[in-house]
């Protein structure tokens, strides 16, 4: 065999071998056909210090990756007994990828770019963090409202508390003038946060909008808690940094999301809206722990509440550009919104889910639903579901919860003689190396 072969063959397989070790960096282990994520590593590893009082360490990093890999062994053992997801799973598989798709939508428009902090906004944001404002405020859901009422307090600041009495239901917000007591650093939308903790004391701010509408602020007083430090600041220099950046993402991410909602040229029905939220509201009541007062057959009534949504489940709540919003897509939508937003009022939690169905609808135009991201998360969602499903056979339909972590150690390590498992160490230390 000539020398020209011989480099030709070896070129080749060094090609077939590079190309065997190329792994995608989001893979942190891959059990079977399936894969351990970065993504589910993060949610997950995060999410368990939060509730617990666990502290972060490489004992704990390591054992929380070999309980995700023992779910991925169930996922790939439901698969090879053929076991098949009910219609339950694949609707929240569902609700995961639609939201998959709009944090893919948010990446993709609002973390990518590049934000410039300077030193004096650094400086201006720490001395924010010691100061606490006391607050009055307007609300309004549009700009032309906003507009109208600010032109009249412009000539007559003293007719704000009027203008409260108003616009307010909630009976706190009408009585008080809009009063929203002393807010500290980081307890505001940062749009107005910035604008807020900014202004001089009795000023009236033009409208602002933030995630929820626009509004008109006009400040009480103030305090400050401390006197500015340049050791201090210096101390904590990353870490104010990283909060500026992060409201900076908030502020761009409700400007898209502003400008896309307004060019949908949106028209809502507001009695229908109003009608199922009260249906909505009164079956949250009537699910609820606390039992409600003088309901004899709450069965009966939950049935029949249950039976009006679904009598006008495709009824259009609002229509807009080349889309519609239904009574089905309103009861998805709270089923969808993380639990802190099903406490807003029931305009604000209509409006979070219309934006979340708009932004998944603009993430699909985009074609975001192939995105590798998206594409691993989705697996990871039906992973969890198909966990489940084989240990739900495996112990006759009881739940994963009546069992020990030894129990299902064994049988993890039983499913390990025939599946395989490889780990990518250094993919996991990248989730935690500082940028």
């Amino acid at each position: 065999m000539n020398n020209k072969k011989i480099i030709t063959i070896l070129s080749f397989l060094l090609i077939t071998i590079s190309c065997e070790k190329s792994v995608e960096p989001e893979i942190l282990a891959v059990v079977g056909s399936r894969v351990v994520t970065r993504f589910d590593y993060a949610d997950s590893y995060s999410k368990s210090l939060i509730n617990t009082q666990l502290i972060d360490s490489d004992f704990e990093r390591e054992r929380h990756l070999q309980m995700l890999i023992r779910n991925k062994l169930f996922s790939e053992a439901a698969l090879r007994d053929q076991l098949i997801l009910d219609s339950i799973a694949h609707k929240y598989i569902l609700l995961d990828s639609i939201r998959y798709l709009r944090d893919e939508l948010y990446y993709e428009m609002i973390v990518n770019n590049e934000i410039d902090v300077s030193d004096d906004l650094m400086r201006k944001h720490y001395t924010w963090a010691n100061r606490e404002c006391h607050f009055k405020h307007l609300f309004f859901t549009n700009k032309s409202d906003a507009d109208s009422f600010f032109i009249i307090l412009s000539a007559d600041p003293s007719q704000f508390d009027s203008i409260a009495l108003k616009i307010f239901t909630d009976e706190k917000l009408k009585n008080s003038g809009g009063d929203l007591g002393w807010v500290r650093y980081n307890a505001m939308d940062p749009n107005l946060e910035a604008y807020g903790f900014d202004m001089a004391l009795d000023e009236l701010s033009p409208p602002i909008q933030s995630s929820f509408g626009w509004h008109i602020l006009k400040k009480k007083d103030e305090r400050n808690q401390m006197i500015t430090d340049e050791f201090e600041f210096q101390n904590n220099f990353d870490g104010i940094k990283q909060t500026i950046i992060q409201k900076q993402k908030q502020i761009e991410s409700d400007q898209f999301i502003n400008k896309l909602m307004l060019s949908k040229h949106i028209l809502l029905d507001d009695r229908l809206i109003q009608d199922v939220t009260k249906i909505l509201f009164q079956l949250a009541q009537l699910n609820g722990k606390q039992k409600p007062i003088n309901v004899e057959n709450k069965s009966d009534i939950i049935k029949g509440l249950i039976l009006n949504l679904r009598e006008v489940s495709q009824v259009p709540l609002a229509q807009y550009d080349k889309g519609k919003f239904t009574v089905q897509d309103y009861i998805d939508g709270i089923q969808a919104l993380p639990p802190v937003q099903t406490n807003y009022s029931p305009k604000t939690t209509f409006y979070h889910a219309l934006r979340n169905k708009i932004l998944s609808e603009e993430g699909g135009k985009k074609g975001l639903g192939n995105h590798p991201n998206v594409q691993f998360k989705i697996q990871d969602s039906k992973d969890r579901f198909l966990s489940r499903a084989f240990l739900s056979t495996f112990f006759d339909g009881k739940t994963q919860g009546s069992f020990s972590k030894a129990k299902l150690d064994t049988i993890a390590d039983s499913l390990r003689k025939n599946i395989p498992v490889k780990l990518y160490p250094e993919h996991l230390e990248r989730l935690f190396v500082k940028n």
